[in-house]
């Protein structure tokens, strides 16, 4: 009988479903086990928000821990901690790697080896270990480095160009790149990467994790936020907005995540006397449907940044859809076109405060049973366009290519 072909993924921030954040490894890994595939996902209990980690005692143990959740194996590898965005996380990233390349040593030998870009160190690493292993690499580039340097306002220094020159090697080395937004598969083109060599797999959702529940109709709209608190989310808006509607009894705000500016934002909306906003600790992603199934709209918000007009495909969105519930958005470009497409919300026409509070103001207005169309129309869309069995399958293609052997 012959084996099941081995994935190796490598994504430095990849999580379990108990944890808080994206599970879009696990659920693409748990459909390619399903097609036949043995993967294993190689990451970091260090938890990317919530400082602390997930699988083992503390920083001093440093063993690489396993767990197989739905026929996906976790290596669960050490990497240092680190508590603000300086010379530590740095050192984070790096450890990592060394982390990664120590333990393929000795690991089974893979058929493919996929190197995510939450950063390029560990997509680097992943390059390593399929050479070490001499089979075929896939990167994805989930993040552009170094262009995502911008969105906190980063000068065109000598570690820009550093990480310019580290992810033109990695798109030439690589044997398919995985593009999650149509924008960057055109950026790359453009960098000179061919076509044949770019696979679309974007982020998407597990539709069948969200019951449909029928709501009963009525006036309040309670806003949604499921994401990250950090400085590219932009949700300063949002509660310049909340200040705005203040006044509206029928809207309120949930913020509910982690990040590194999450506590700044609660300080602000406390100092502001904003008590139509709720900051909630994170939840993990199985807990996301019960939570978004009380909600009556989604935020898709994000920073007013050049990069996120083609270069984002946002988990939220879809869950939010997945969910049956209406957007406010306020990303221009790819997102805003799948806005559109679907006939599921309503575009804000700016990434300020007032943009907002004036498109929440436009859904309000809309008779309930509206809201609801509005929110079944994203439903069908993203079962059609983004449900998670579906982008599998253009993995498990892309993939199974890349071990026929050449003609």
């Amino acid at each position: 009988m012959q084996r099941a072909p081995r994935l190796l993924w490598v994504n430095h921030f990849a999580v379990a479903p108990d944890m808080g954040g994206g599970t879009r490894h696990f659920e693409m890994g748990r459909e390619l086990v399903r097609r036949g595939w043995s993967v294993t996902i190689a990451a970091s209990d260090f938890h990317l928000h919530g400082r602390t980690y997930m699988r083992r005692a503390d920083e001093m143990d440093r063993a690489p821990r396993f767990e197989t959740l739905d026929g996906v194996r976790f290596a669960w590898l050490w990497a240092a901690p680190y508590e603000r965005n300086d010379l530590r996380r740095a050192w984070n990233w790096m450890s990592f790697g060394r982390s990664l390349e120590q333990w393929t040593k000795e690991s089974e030998r893979p058929d493919i080896v996929v190197g995510s870009t939450p950063h390029l160190f560990a997509a680097l690493a992943g390059w390593r270990a399929a050479r070490r292993h001499g089979v075929p690499f896939v990167l994805e580039v989930r993040d552009l480095w170094p262009e995502s340097l911008a969105v906190g306002g980063r000068s065109r220094g000598p570690s820009y160009w550093a990480l310019h020159l580290l992810a033109r090697f990695l798109y030439r080395v690589a044997d398919r790149i995985v593009v999650l937004a149509q924008g960057v598969g055109d950026f790359l083109e453009r960098a000179g990467v061919p076509r044949s060599r770019i696979v679309f797999a974007p982020n998407g959702v597990d539709v069948a994790a969200y019951e449909l529940v029928a709501r009963a109709p009525r006036d309040e709209v309670r806003l949604a936020y499921a994401g990250a608190h950090g400085p590219a989310n932009g949700l300063e808006a949002v509660l310049d907005a909340a200040a705005l509607l203040r006044e509206e009894p029928r809207v309120s705000f949930d913020l509910v995540g982690d990040g590194p500016s999450k506590q700044t934002l609660a300080d602000d909306a406390r100092a502001r006397g904003l008590r139509n906003v709720r900051f909630l600790d994170p939840l993990p992603k199985s807990a996301m449907p019960g939570f978004l199934g009380e909600c009556d709209a989604g935020l898709m918000v994000l920073k007013d940044v050049p990069l996120f007009a083609f270069g984002v495909s946002p988990n939220k969105l879809f869950d939010y859809w997945g969910a049956a519930l209406p957007v406010i958005c306020n990303v221009p470009g790819e997102v805003a076109e799948m806005v559109r497409q679907a006939g599921a919300g309503i575009q804000a026409r700016d990434a300020s405060g007032e943009a907002l509070a004036e498109a929440i103001r436009l859904l309000l207005a809309q008779p309930p049973a509206d809201r609801a169309a509005m929110g079944g129309r994203g439903r069908t869309w993203v079962e059609r366009e983004r449900n998670r069995p579906n982008v599998a399958a253009r993995m498990d293609d892309a993939l199974r290519d890349l071990l026929r052997p050449a003609a």
